[in-house]
């Protein structure tokens, strides 16, 4: 379907819109462009006549300084001519007579300006002597400036006064007076008075400018002299706001009134000898007088500018509007459908959009072809509706598509909408005439019902546009049959929804076989879904079994602790809070056992909350893997402390055994040259100490690992067994020792004399903890540890013989127990024990290849098991040369290689006083050097083994390869050395410290073996 005639745009051919004139949109644009500049040339005026304020404004100031400095000039070339008077020959002899005739002198070659000046003599209570007023001799009054003179008397210098009425002169004065000193007292005070018309005089004289006023005041703020009108203002009191303004400073500047009431700019300052304030006033009329003259110019001038500019804006104003209404003309024939015409006007612009809409005239009637074409082809129609007529209009397939006679073309909306589906027409009709008529967008879709057709899907779009006055009076937009589209869709939404049935089967499907717990409840806590693997673990732990719609606290009433537990978590979730969460639960019959929960919300397609879930993972294998992991850890860290602290302690128990063994060898020096028994006593009481020393250092090698051991196959049973009666006598008689072994125990491979001093510090430590009596048991045992055993920490399987000691003491805390092995540590007081006994025990264990653990808890006593390796069937033991009598043994030289200088020095010197040779080096390097000098002439090689550069057995390997005859005897303060090697077997090594003997024995009882050393090899 097509129209027979073009349309207005309106709808009404009306072609009038708002807005102002183009006239006065020009004037406005000249006032625009003109009032920055009017405000801009005002500003630069104000701030000319700012600068211009601001410079009379440091002038006033600047000349109330100056005006200060005049006064106190005049002021003090007065008390400099008082002073000359005070000095003369005739003041020092009092002769009052010469003086008074002096003083007139003086007063005559004064300057006529300062007519009406005179002098007087006052004593110390103000009573004038003289007064060149008076002839001299002529009786005198008391001065009425009493405060002055009292002033010069106290203070022996020159002073001025504030204003007094004069006695003689009668008339208002100021004064400067200076002492008059007779014998280096002030016993007269010489003053000259001054007129206060000689004051105004002063200020008048300064050139002030018309207009400016200047004034002076005391220091009580009484008036003494002004420029303007002094008659009327001098001696009566400044304004009090002035007072108050100027009673701080030296200098400023206010504003405030004059005394004549005329507002004014006031600076200030204080004059130095007299303490007065000057002060110089510029009416405000005067400062502000160019700001209002420049104002005035600037505004005048705008106006003149906004005229001339107002009357040619109006001008072109004018010209352009015909050319504008020419330009509207074509525009509204365009929108008529007609031809616009040509445009022709003196504006070059409007001429070139003439143009323009004469090619849019063509181009809108091609494109309004091709709409056609296309709507024809594309099952679609278009329409506009009139809204306050309720009149619709379609084109191209509208009518066909609402199943309507073809040549329909303008109609009612009821007549358009006769075949719409009744339950239907309501709808489309508010879409298409809404009750508030506002401009917008709209869609839908109706089903529409033709005579003589199946029914078909319409989708309807339009938009309203908002009109230019306001409102929105047309509706314009498309129809569209839609029923292949939606047959397809439907098509579509079908096979989706049998899809989403076939994944929800599928998810059921797959959440009912999982191992994972997963339940969900609603708002009140009630079952609405859970799996099996959740109604399996609740029938597991709680012997009941859930079904959809119980409740959870129903569920577990029988277990209330965790009914509590559980439903704070329900609880917690159904707040909307998201978490994850590890929690153990069991019921009485069943294990506990550790889960992982997940809480997450369930919400309905508008967000609210409808219930909550969770995923509830077993994590029980997990926790214990995670809690062994951690004990291993624990025991990890433990076992590299107590490496760490031995690796310390043997560090320090090597350098101690150093310092022991000089200290040892020189006491051993100093009881042999010493006969009394006063001295051998506190020798035989430090050698002692120096055996306790080294019973410390054993204890601490024995912790460190560094201890020299001679393990060997020990039936540890008979060991404890015999030391059973000992133990006995040690601890006393209020604990009972009891020893638990059987016959047949496996040997263990073991230091035995380290093993017994190990039970016996157990054996202390247990009778510590047992102040008031108690059982001490011995205990042994065969242990076969597998690879799936617990076993120690650091223990390999194997097989190892228990030997456990165990009190019924008060035990250990944990904190306590965590440091019972590191050295030093003792919950003993102070001298009651090293902190060693467990440390020792500690490192005999671990050196011999073994462990120890400790089993304790407060109250409950103490058990510490060591294990120790089990022995090989056959053990044997190297045998130690015995010693030799000291008649075998002939004059020798002895090699001595130390790298410590106090143990060489100390060994050296009781070597050579048992009768040896001694050569002396300080390491491996120069022990070879003097052997290759001596050609290997040495009888014995006595080596410490730590050694910068080479130890003692590279040195001992270097030497037996060369000379193999050449006996040697190892000293250490470490136990840990490497094995001997080949070529140094039956290698005998002494541990540090040693007694003097000791090495004397082992010395003697190689050397009787050999003769001297061969030549090398």
């Amino acid at each position: 379907m097509s129209a027979g005639k073009k349309d207005s745009p309106t709808g009404d051919g009306a072609a009038v819109g708002g807005g102002i004139p183009l006239r006065s949109g020009l004037l406005l644009l000249v006032v625009a462009a003109l009032l920055p500049v009017l405000v801009f040339a005002g500003w630069m005026v104000a701030r000319t006549a700012d600068a211009q304020r601001a410079a009379v404004e440091e002038r006033v100031r600047h000349l109330a300084q100056t005006l200060a400095v005049a006064i106190d000039r005049e002021l003090a070339g007065m008390a400099s001519a008082l002073q000359v008077l005070a000095v003369s020959p005739r003041a020092e002899r009092g002769d009052l007579a010469a003086l008074h005739a002096q003083t007139v002198d003086v007063l005559r070659q004064i300057d006529p300006r300062r007519e009406g000046l005179y002098i007087t003599l006052t004593d110390r209570e103000g009573q004038q002597l003289l007064n060149t007023r008076r002839p001299y001799g002529e009786p005198l009054p008391r001065t009425a400036n009493v405060e002055m003179v009292r002033r010069v008397v106290e203070t022996g210098q020159a002073q001025v006064s504030d204003l007094f009425p004069g006695v003689i002169a009668d008339t208002p004065l100021v004064a400067v007076g200076v002492p008059l000193r007779r014998g280096g007292t002030v016993d007269h005070v010489l003053s000259m008075s001054i007129p206060v018309e000689a004051l105004s005089g002063i200020l008048r004289r300064q050139g002030l400018p018309e207009g400016w006023i200047a004034g002076a005041w005391d220091r009580r703020s009484v008036i003494l002299a002004r420029s303007l009108s002094p008659e009327r203002f001098v001696g009566s009191p400044i304004r009090p706001e002035v007072a108050s303004v100027v009673a701080n400073g030296a200098t400023g500047s206010f504003r405030s009134m004059s005394m004549e009431g005329i507002p004014v700019f006031n600076a200030w300052a204080r004059t130095g000898m007299a303490g007065w304030t000057v002060g110089v006033g510029v009416p405000l009329r005067t400062l502000n007088e160019p700001l209002y003259q420049s104002l005035v110019t600037v505004a005048v001038g705008g106006a003149v500018l906004l005229l001339a500019g107002a009357a040619v804006a109006l001008a072109v104003g004018r010209r352009l509007s015909g050319a504008v209404a020419e330009l509207a003309r074509a525009a509204r024939a365009l929108g008529r459908g007609e031809a616009p015409g040509a445009v022709r006007t003196w504006v070059r612009e409007v001429n070139a959009v003439g143009v323009t809409l004469a090619d849019a005239a063509l181009r809108l009637g091609e494109s309004e072809a091709q709409q056609r074409l296309a709507m024809e082809a594309g099952n679609v129609g278009v329409w506009r509706l009139d809204r306050r007529t309720g009149t619709l209009r379609g084109w191209g397939r509208s009518a066909e598509i609402l199943g309507l006679p073809p040549g329909m073309a303008e109609a009612p909306v009821a007549d358009w909408l006769r075949h719409v589906r009744p339950e239907e027409v309501a709808q489309v009709r508010a879409a298409l005439l809404p009750p508030d008529g506002a401009p917008g967008e709209f869609a839908l879709e109706f089903t529409v019902l033709p005579p003589d057709a199946p029914p078909r899907w319409v989708a309807l779009r339009g938009a309203v546009p908002a009109d230019p006055g306001g409102g929105a009076r047309r509706a314009v937009g498309i129809l569209e049959d839609v029923t292949a589209t939606r047959s397809a869709f439907q098509a579509r939404l079908g096979e989706a929804a049998e899809r989403h049935a076939a994944d929800r089967r599928l998810f059921a499907a797959i959440i009912e076989s999982s191992s994972d717990l997963v339940a969900a409840v609603d708002l009140d806590m009630r079952f609405i879904l859970f799996n099996g693997a959740f109604q399996r673990t609740m029938e597991a732990l709680y012997g009941r079994t859930p079904r959809i719609g119980d409740s959870l606290a129903e569920t577990l009433a029988a277990q209330p602790q965790e009914q509590e537990r559980a439903v704070a978590l329900w609880s917690r979730a159904l707040s909307g809070e998201r978490f994850v969460i590890e929690e153990s639960f069991g019921g009485p019959a069943g294990e506990m056992r550790a889960f992982e929960i997940a809480f997450d919300t369930l919400r309905d397609a508008d967000g609210a909350l409808i219930g909550v879930f969770q995923l509830v993972r077993d994590v029980t294998e997990r926790a214990r893997a995670e809690e062994a992991l951690n004990r291993a850890e624990d025991t990890l860290r433990q076992a590299q402390k107590m490496e760490a602290i031995g690796q310390l302690t043997g560090g320090i128990a090597h350098d101690f055994n150093n310092l022991l063994q000089a200290i040892g060898s020189s006491l051993h020096l100093i009881a042999e040259r010493c006969d009394g028994t006063a001295t051998l006593e506190p020798l035989g009481l430090a050698a002692a100490a120096v055996e306790r020393g080294a019973t410390l250092t054993q204890h601490l090698l024995a912790f460190s690992r560094r201890q020299r051991l001679e393990p060997r196959a020990v039936d540890v049973g008979a060991l404890a067994r015999g030391m059973a009666g000992l133990l006995e006598r040690t601890l006393g008689g209020t604990i009972e020792v009891a020893v638990d072994t059987a016959a047949g125990r496996w040997p263990a491979q073991v230091d035995p004399t380290q093993l017994e001093m190990a039970l016996l510090n157990l054996a202390i430590n247990a009778r510590d903890a047992m102040a008031g009596g108690g059982t001490l048991t011995l205990r042994t045992a065969d242990r076969r540890l597998g690879p799936g055993d617990p076993q120690p920490a650091g223990l390999e399987p194997g097989d190892y013989v228990a030997v456990a000691v165990a009190d019924t003491g008060t035990g250990m805390s944990a904190e306590v127990a965590a440091r019972a092995f590191e050295p030093f540590f003792t919950t003993k007081g102070v001298g009651h024990g090293t902190g060693l006994g467990l440390s020792m025990v500690h490192g005999l264990a671990a050196q011999s290849g073994g462990a120890v653990t400790l089993d304790t808890r407060p109250g409950d006593g103490t058990t510490v098991t060591l294990y120790l390796p089990r022995a090989p069937e056959a053990s044997a033991t190297a045998d130690i040369p015995a010693p030799r009598a000291e008649a075998e043994v002939g004059p020798a030289t002895v090699l001595l290689v130390e790298d410590e200088a106090l143990v060489r020095t100390a060994t050296a010197a009781f070597l050579a006083g048992s009768g040896f040779t001694v050569l002396e080096a300080t390491d491996g390097a120069a022990a070879l050097t003097l052997l290759e000098g001596r050609d290997g002439a040495v009888d014995l090689l006595l080596t410490d083994y730590a050694m910068p550069g080479m130890t003692g057995l590279e040195l001992l390997r270097t030497v037996r390869a060369r000379w193999p005859a050449l006996p040697g005897v190892m000293v250490t303060g470490y136990a840990e050395m490497p094995a001997a090697g080949p070529g140094l077997d039956g290698l005998v090594v002494v541990q540090k410290p040693y007694r003097p003997d000791q090495l004397l024995a082992r010395l003697r009882a190689l050397l009787p073996l050999t003769g001297p050393a061969t030549a090398p090899t």
